[in-house]
């Protein structure tokens, strides 16, 4: 990352398992690199972390994980709004307190039982939505 973009690009199209890959692969992930490098620096530090933190969990997190991305990404808009904001509260708080809110009546009248379990699962493995 401390190389410039395109010098990143170029090392890239260099590397033999990315020259192996479909072109439409390859495509697809130049458009992601440059994607990554257009991002505010804070939005960088904040996908890098994100990366780190997927890679240490084990193969079964990471399965969790994806399928909790994927619920998340089916929600509606405003769904997906209301969630992240519910997050960003609990992700802060001891586990005996999360669960307590989770479980109380403001949780149950605001968000579905999707919703919740959805929030739990994050919680619990201090994942955050990907927007």
């Amino acid at each position: 990352m401390a190389l410039p973009p395109q010098q990143q690009e170029r090392q890239l199209q260099q590397d033999p398992s990315f020259r192996s890959l479909p072109p439409e692969k390859q495509n697809h992930l130049l458009d992601r690199l440059r994607n990554f490098n257009s991002q505010p620096p804070e939005q960088k530090t904040r996908i890098l972390n994100r990366m780190e933190t997927f890679e240490r969990m084990t193969p079964e997190q990471q399965t969790a994980a994806r399928s909790l991305f994927q619920q998340y990404r089916n929600l509606p808009e405003d769904q997906k709004s209301k969630v992240s904001q519910a997050y960003r509260r609990l992700r802060g708080m001891p586990p005996q307190a999360r669960n307590r809110l989770l479980s109380s009546d403001e949780f149950r009248n605001n968000y579905t039982d999707d919703e919740r379990d959805l929030l739990r699962g994050m919680t619990d493995l201090n994942v955050e939505p990907s927007h």
